[in-house]
């Protein structure tokens, strides 16, 4: 790794790339300048040319270990998203200095031959003939070729996200068909009645969605192609524009389907019609079917069970499949949702005993609207305990050295305790003059003089805890002694032991630490394994060789057993204890070696550390020694999905409101008559306004309360699936986003019911209605 700094910013870049620009072009995308640098030149991304604070024509320092100071000219800016930081040309890089790899060009694929040679020879290859065309799985290392994203998982979520966005297009479009054959019920009745075949008033119901499909085909195609014709040539200004033809063409196929698809269901109920009934212009809506709505509850059982076997075995495509079919089956029971909701209008008013009933008698379209509600209410609710688990599983993934506390690291790997003795009061000045305030506390570490590492001490377990056959170990081995963590970890850390007497861990601002800090003061050591605390309240520290008896020593201490997961803290010895592990190195070592005590860096506290300011930090303590360097606890492993979640609560009350606005205008046009006739009998111009908030309501809240209750479920199944050994394991954490969900199931009835009453006129002229 490199890193590149200016007179005032310094910052790591990764990967940084030395080749011939003009043999493998487009590496930085789309570049302005020069897009092939020379030697001595660099083309930088413009994340990092943003951040470095550069442009065209400036000079940029390249700090590498063996190599020292290079300064390049910046000749050009790219635009890609990749995470190429820098191109540098031919010839910058003195020999010896990267690591080398080679673009194999040419018209010639590096096929999997080749790559088998290759790797004889200790090289690795990526080529894209063998992702595209991968061999045979009994030709590959260990029976398995996964492509880079389109394996089990990749493949699992495509098919999971796509089928339901599917489901979720058909619905949305379906009442509108339900509509039209509704209007159409007179015409197709008298087909009927000249002898027309039940086969044919469906394919003439099915004819309009084959002619909505193509249309909207036709439109997508063409406005998707110029949109893209004039985003390539006029914004983005792309040289190699291609506009293809058989993806186009699988996408408006695609729209044709789903014409037909939401067709389907009203050709059917048209094609069942009792024509007397239509001719006499009675409503025919037919009754509910109970096995209809048993089939969709079995269907909705069968898919949880499904999800739950799927993610205990961590089979993503079963997963995929539990979750299709569970939305299946609700979406097949949305009908007798409805009509158990028709059941309770008698409790309600005259708004709400109309929207009741309508729903009820019209549920050819309202249980599509319904449906599309549930569908995407529970795919927004899964989606946020999803995210949300996520973040709180990396958090408790990340073990912390400290809260919101800057870090400061000397170069612990490649200085001798000499050289560390010295840069500390360098560094530590550089910090306090840029950030008057703050409290700069030295981290001192125990340090071995010598070479080979040394004897370094280690707090060993209570033999009674440990695991009397290492065969036996494993997450749910029958003894607990061999039950082992399968859960991943991460964080910061200083390489050596940590001395301590309590004024450095009172500031790290964790649980515990001014106990931490006391223990410390009163000659004890702190370890986080309860493990590590014997019988007697003591520590056995142990020195640990290399020869045949790896514990070379052993030191007794007091012990205080704290919570913070960071294995920086197995042990932290305070200057009492420090001074019995000194003295027993000694007497194994001789004259020769032994451990000192030297300042390896600091915590920084009581100062705002924004980015811009820790680059212009680390570019003065580049001046001490390259690696030297400040970060800031948490922003290392930081996810922010405050922002994706809202974003996520914003399209799902758009889509949903969108499902329940097209019903609901539907609706109205469909129950015109009867509300004529309520205003005919003296009813309230206001009635008309209650009555559509009141339909908007009842569509918004079964689908939303059935969405969110749904949404907990999936949430609950896939952090089942994130919990197996293969995932996260025990570091997941699935939690509820209680505030976003609530505010889906209140806000989007409550919108809804808004967004009804605004949009609709109170007065309605009287018309004269015919009474059958």
């Amino acid at each position: 790794m490199l890193r590149l700094r200016t007179d005032s910013v310094l910052l790591e870049a990764s990967p940084v790339v030395q080749v011939d620009g003009a043999a493998v072009p487009g590496l930085l995308g789309q570049v302005s300048g020069e897009p092939v640098p020379g030697a001595g030149q660099a083309v930088l991304r413009e994340q990092v040319a943003q951040r470095l604070g550069v442009h065209l024509g400036d000079a940029v320092e390249l700090l590498a270990d063996d190599a020292g100071v290079i300064t390049v000219d910046v000749v050009g800016i790219g635009d890609t998203t990749s995470s190429t930081a820098a191109l540098l040309g031919p010839g910058t890089l003195p020999d010896g200095v990267a690591e080398p790899a080679w673009f194999v060009t040419g018209d010639v694929p590096v096929t999997w031959g080749d790559v088998v040679t290759l790797n004889e020879l200790g090289l690795s290859v990526t080529s894209r003939a063998v992702l595209t065309d991968p061999p045979p799985p009994d030709q590959v290392y260990g029976g398995l070729f996964r492509q880079p994203g389109v394996g089990l998982d990749s493949f699992g979520f495509v098919l999971a996200v796509g089928g339901l966005v599917l489901i979720e297009i058909i619905l949305l479009i379906g009442p509108a068909f339900a509509v039209g054959a509704k209007r159409s019920a007179r015409a197709l009745a008298l087909v009927a009645a000249s002898g027309g075949e039940p086969a044919d008033l469906r394919r003439i119901v099915l004819a309009g969605g084959v002619v909505a499909g193509v249309v909207a085909a036709a439109a997508g195609v063409l406005i998707g192609t110029a949109a893209t014709v004039v985003l390539g040539l006029v914004v983005a200004d792309l040289p190699n524009l291609r506009i293809p033809v058989l993806e186009p063409l699988a996408i408006g196929l695609v729209a044709l389907v789903l014409g037909v698809a939401a067709a389907w269901i009203p050709a059917r109920t048209a094609s069942r019609s009792d024509v007397v009934t239509v001719l006499a212009g009675r409503h025919a809506e037919r009754p509910v079917r109970r096995r209809v709505a048993w089939i969709g509850l079995g269907m909705g059982a069968v898919g949880v069970a499904l999800s739950v076997v799927a993610a205990v075995a961590s089979q993503v495509l079963l997963l995929a499949a539990g979750v299709v079919v569970l939305e299946l089956g609700l979406v097949i029971a949305s009908g007798a949702l409805v009509a158990l909701a028709g059941r309770l209008a008698g409790r309600f008013g005259v708004a709400g005993r109309f929207a009741l009933r309508d729903a009820h008698r019209h549920r050819s379209r309202t249980a599509p609207a319904v449906a599309a509600v549930l569908a995407v209410v529970a795919g927004a609710t899964a989606a946020l305990v999803y995210l949300s688990s996520g973040a709180a599983t990396q958090e408790n993934i990340w073990q912390p050295v400290a809260t919101g506390t800057g870090l400061l690291s000397l170069n612990e790997w490649s200085s001798s305790p000499q050289d560390l003795a010295e840069q500390y009061p360098q560094a530590a000045e550089i910090v306090e003059d840029a950030l008057p305030g703050a409290m700069v506390t030295a981290v001192s570490s125990l340090t071995w003089t010598g070479s080979g590492g040394g004897p370094m001490p280690s707090a060993q377990p209570d033999p009674a805890t440990v695991c009397p056959d290492e065969n036996r170990q494993g997450p749910d081995a029958e003894d607990e002694r061999c039950r082992t963590d399968p859960s991943v970890s991460a964080g910061f850390s200083w390489t050596y032991t940590i001395v301590d007497d309590g004024t450095l861990v009172d500031t790290l601002g964790l649980d515990g630490a001014d106990e931490a800090a006391r223990a410390l003061a009163d000659g004890q050591v702190l370890v986080n394994d309860p493990d590590a605390v014997w019988p007697d309240g003591n520590a056995h520290i142990a020195l640990l060789g290399d020869g045949p008896d790896p514990v070379a020593a052993e030191v007794l201490a007091p012990a205080h057993l704290v919570d913070w997961s960071s294995h920086q803290y197995g042990l932290v010895l305070s200057p009492q204890v420090a001074d019995q592990v000194t003295a027993a190195g000694a007497e194994l070592a001789g004259d020769s070696d032994g451990f000192v005590v030297v300042p390896v860096g600091a915590t920084v506290t009581g100062a705002d550390l924004p980015q811009s300011e820790v680059d212009q930090i680390n570019r003065q303590l580049s001046e001490i020694e390259p690696n030297i360097h400040l970060d800031v606890e948490g922003r290392m492993n930081g996810q922010d999905t405050g922002l994706t979640l809202v974003i996520l609560v914003g399209v799902a009350l758009f889509v949903a409101l969108a499902a329940t606005g097209l019903s609901v205008g539907l609706a109205v046009a469909d129950s015109r008559a009867d509300l004529t006739t309520l205003a005919a009998i003296g009813a309230s111009p206001r009635v008309r306004r209650r009555i559509t908030a009141a339909q908007a309501g009842v569509i918004a809240t079964i689908g939303t309360v059935t969405g969110v209750v749904t949404g907990l479920l999936l949430g609950y199944v896939l952090g089942l699936w994130q919990g197996t050994d293969q995932n996260y394991g025990i570091s997941w954490q699935t939690v509820v986003p209680w505030p976003h969900v609530a505010l889906l199931l209140v806000g989007l009835p409550l919108a809804a019911m808004g967004a009804g009453w605004l949009l609709t006129r109170s007065r309605l002229p009287v018309r004269r209605r015919a009474m059958s």
